[in-house]
């Protein structure tokens, strides 16, 4: 039943053309601003954070805007899983910085595209599948109903998919050894303390993934960044790819965490709005600090 009434659901959102499919997903969005549920509360925690530079107008307003992208990032789901490869990709009216992508796969020693969770990471991975031979670290959603649904859509452009655990990473390492890319969203929290050290982001201390840069330094493969960017009124998306800052693939976990972090963080300042602030990015702590959320 949970099945058919997620397939329902993405069905629905998938018969509209972008434009409508957005304008349902704003007021979704308003929803999620004016009832102040869990969303609300996690948003208004990290972007007061994030933003403690701002006015108290400013961080509401990039409050208000985000749950109205994340009401977008919910209905868009239907055409980002279901429509085909063709129509899918036809969204994206423009492409900036392919030159660095297709640089990085000539020096055939591999390339990570880092897609953070902002704008429409789901487009950008199939671009990325459709572009070039690409593996990408797959973690099954929490809602099992999705499973097979996710992993139909993200490798209908061509994209192998492999589990987020040991075999999953020697498969990543064999796909940049041959001089193949690879897709990650380099701002999850990792699920073991150890996998990540605590390096500085929006100035905040956070446990921030080593796997990247240790990646890097033993294959050579290069970096790049990339993010789709919702343009208004549901006209398409704009995909922005850029090299990584300097020393994201240093020896020192910490130097390399740490220009992982400005990586992210840059893009970010690009669209505020459109990073996804209801994910709980700061809750682990180093020993001895408070909880935030």
């Amino acid at each position: 039943m949970q099945a058919f009434l997620v397939r329902l659901t993405l069905s629905f959102f998938a018969l509209m053309p972008l434009r409508l499919n957005h304008f349902v997903g704003s007021y979704l969005g308003l929803i999620l601003y004016y009832l102040k549920g869990k969303s609300w509360r996690v948003s208004r925690i990290n972007i007061q954070l994030c933003f403690a530079d701002k006015s108290a107008d400013e961080q509401e307003k990039i409050l208000k805007d985000s749950l109205i992208e994340l009401g977008k990032q919910f209905t868009e789901m239907g055409p980002m899983w279901l429509w085909s490869p063709e129509k899918t990709l036809a969204l994206l009216t423009q492409v900036s910085g392919k030159e660095y992508m297709d640089a990085a796969m000539k020096s055939n020693k591999g390339v990570f595209l880092l897609t953070p969770h902002l704008g429409c990471w789901e487009i950008a991975g199939l671009y990325l599948g459709a572009n070039i031979p690409v593996t990408i670290l797959y973690s099954r959603p929490k809602i099992k109903a999705l499973d097979d649904i996710v992993r139909q859509s993200r490798i209908r452009s061509g994209a192998k998919l492999v589990s987020a655990d040991a075999s999953g990473v020697k498969s990543i390492f064999k796909t940049l050894k041959q001089g193949n890319g690879t897709g990650i969203l380099p701002d999850q929290n990792p699920d073991d303390i150890n996998s990540g050290v605590f390096a500085p982001f929006f100035g905040i201390q956070t446990l921030t993934m080593t796997f990247i840069s240790k990646l890097a330094s033993k294959t050579g493969a290069s970096i790049v960044i990339g993010y789709a960017e919702r343009l208004p009124k549901g006209k398409g998306y704009h995909l922005h790819i850029k090299p990584a800052v300097p020393n994201i693939s240093h020896a020192d976990p910490l130097i390399s965490a740490t220009a992982l972090n400005q990586t992210v963080e840059n893009f970010i300042r690009e669209v505020p709005a459109q990073y996804q602030w209801s994910y709980k990015r700061f809750k682990k702590r180093p020993e001895g600090e408070a909880k935030i959320y």
